[in-house]
């Protein structure tokens, strides 16, 4: 077995893929939907030098950036530090789109500070001449560079890293200032570990969408993220997307139904009846989980802009847009056990047998098709889809394959993913890294991290198990994750290098054990004074903290002891929580926002009284 090496946000998934959490975004610039119409005030640019290595010799250092506001500080009053701890994407991703932290900043005389994640953004060592240049993509040493940065500001200056500043700042007020960390998505992992790693010098955290309990040994469903994508449907919806997969399945078993279908749907180059089924269901079933993901209340262009067709807004609970074509009576029947994928859809003289990945009929032509609504059906399909793959509006007709997605159709095989680099190095027997992966903007730094870490999210392996809106099953009835993993304890090969990069270790393990053992798993123990918020909107909240089982009427906020809650936002999709606060936010995100804030004041309170 193979350990698969891919990253994501955000974003290919599938077998054993190593590093399966948000997106893979070497290059990823700044979306224009951050604030809305509010004018943010200036975050002054920091550059802080850091070494490679916290934890040994260093082979050389790197500078990371950093910005900070001090718009709502007030030296007369006690401070506090807010400070966001960068994830997989550059500095202004999260600069722009943290409205969470602006809001409640003049509540706490908080100064705020984001961090760039090293390796990633801006923030990309020089790697030419550095032995095993890809070994120090960590979690442990980004937590170190964010621990030296909260060390520095806490001491007031005087406890000195290499900073350069361009500009005249004094730190003094912040002597002993309590520091809250805030992060999304792996940075929501990242809040809550430095919170559990440097207790210290954390007051508390906000871990937004964190996938933390996606480990392996944490056993997540292999099809939970698959399951929460139905989330933001209706029943009818829903149950009309999966029949019309399973109709279209049958219909191009037809001598002309690959004709049929290709101008009944308008498609810009005709099926071919070889493949045509599968890619033409692979199409309608790619950006569900992305729409979910963006399931927000508000024009955004936050998760197309980061996985999809560009820097364009889907419109307010795109999810909701999508059905409106599907929300309707179409005439077709479902019966059987559809949780055990064999059930039977019909329709007047159209009837389809669904025996987990097979269908079989009695035999129809596509003019019994055409005598019933399913037409109307198959077409409202492409136009719930292209409220994602036509979010520009300037489509004329659907491209079957073309879509820019996360690419969220699972496959059964593992997939792998070589570091691919624009100009290649040469091999060396001592490890001298000869690629400077700083100038090279086709290198992604992302799988690197998770293959060092062995971070393996899996509550995403598999779809259409029964649970979900998807159809043909992606793997064999009785998959487990073991089948995915293999055996606990065994080690299989890593991920692979170019020539000129070194580093990531030769051997993996599948089931994430040292990353468990190093930071908890499933076990809250030591986890004091952080907030686990997650969107019940949201395939990622699958993942999270006391997320599995949760439904709409249970209560939201469950304590789990020590400083600590876990929230389940009913109406909220990935980390909305953080976002800006909007005249068209749903009750349960103003509601989780508020436990958010009075939790800060407790921990504040609490800090101030040591």
């Amino acid at each position: 077995m193979t350990k698969a090496c891919l990253g994501l946000l955000l974003a290919v998934w599938g077998g054993i893929a190593q590093g399966e959490l948000l997106r893979s975004h070497p290059s990823r610039h700044t979306s224009s939907i951050a604030a809305g119409d509010e004018t943010l005030p200036e975050c002054v640019p920091l550059l802080v030098s850091q070494p490679l290595n916290h934890f040994g010799p260093s082979p050389g250092d790197f500078e990371q950036h950093l910005c900070v506001v001090d718009a709502y500080f007030d030296p007369t009053e006690a401070a506090s530090v807010f400070f966001y701890v960068g994830n997989e994407s550059p500095l202004e991703e999260y600069v722009n789109n943290t409205g969470l932290m602006y809001s409640m900043a003049p509540k706490f005389n908080s100064l705020l500070v984001f961090a760039e994640h090293r390796y990633m953004g801006a923030s990309v060592p020089n790697t030419i001449g550095i032995p095993d240049c890809l070994g120090y993509d960590t979690i442990a040493q980004a937590l170190a560079d964010y621990a030296s940065i909260m060390s520095f500001i806490a001491s007031g200056g005087e406890n000195k890293i290499p900073v350069s500043l361009d500009y005249d700042y004094d730190f003094s007020a912040f002597v002993g200032a309590p520091i809250i960390t805030f992060g999304g998505s792996y940075g929501g992992m990242l809040s809550a570990y430095a919170r559990y790693t440097y207790p210290s010098l954390v007051t508390g955290a906000i871990a937004a969408s964190a996938p933390t309990w996606g480990l392996p040994l944490s056993n997540p469903p292999i099809d939970a993220g698959a399951s929460f994508v139905g989330h933001g449907m209706g029943d009818q919806c829903k149950a009309n997307f999966k029949s019309g997969l399973v109709i279209i399945n049958e219909i191009m078993k037809l001598d002309d139904g690959a004709e049929y279908l290709s101008q009944l749907l308008g498609l810009c180059s005709p099926l071919e009846s070889a493949d045509g089924a599968a890619s033409l269901l692979d199409f309608l079933q790619a950006p569900w989980f992305d729409l979910a993901e963006g399931n927000f209340p508000f024009p955004s262009s936050y998760i197309p802009f980061a996985v999809g067709p560009g820097n364009y807004e889907l419109p307010p609970w795109p999810v909701r847009v999508a059905c409106e074509s599907l929300d309707m009576d179409f005439d077709v029947s479902v019966s059987g056990d559809v949780s055990d994928v064999k059930f039977t859809v019909s329709s007047g003289p159209v009837g389809v047998n669904v025996d987990w990945n097979v269908t079989q009929s009695s035999g129809f032509s596509t003019a019994d098709v055409g005598s019933t609504k399913i037409p109307e059906l198959l077409k409202g399909m492409v136009g719930a889809v292209n409220v994602w793959c036509n979010v520009t509006g300037e489509e004329t007709c659907t491209s079957v394959g073309s879509c820019p997605t996360g690419r969220r159709i699972l496959k059964e095989e593992a997939l792998t993913r070589e570091f691919a680099v624009d100009s290649k190095g040469s091999l060396d027997d001592d490890n001298i890294c000869s690629v400077d992966i700083s100038l090279d903007s086709s290198f992604n730094c992302w799988p690197a991290m998770t293959c060092n870490d062995d971070l393996n999210l899996e509550n995403a392996l598999a779809q259409g198990l029964g649970n979900d809106i998807y159809w043909p099953p992606s793997v064999p009835r009785g998959t487990t994750l073991e089948s995915f993993l293999g055996e606990k304890g065994a080690l299989v090969e890593g991920c692979p290098m170019d020539a000129g990069l070194y580093g990531l270790p030769k051997t993996a393990d599948n089931w994430s054990t040292r990353l468990n053992m190093q930071l908890g798993g499933s076990s809250l123990e030591g986890y004091t004074n952080v907030v686990f918020s997650n969107g019940y909107l949201d395939p990622w909240a699958s993942a999270g903290v006391m997320s599995g089982g949760w439904k709409p009427g249970d209560d939201a906020v469950i304590e789990l002891g020590e400083g600590s809650v876990a929230i389940m936002i009913e109406e909220g999709a990935h980390h909305l929580d953080l976002m800006f606060p909007t005249d068209v936010d749903p009750v349960s995100v103003v509601e989780a926002r508020q436990v958010e804030e009075d939790m800060i004041a407790t921990w504040i309170e609490t800090w101030r009284k040591k």
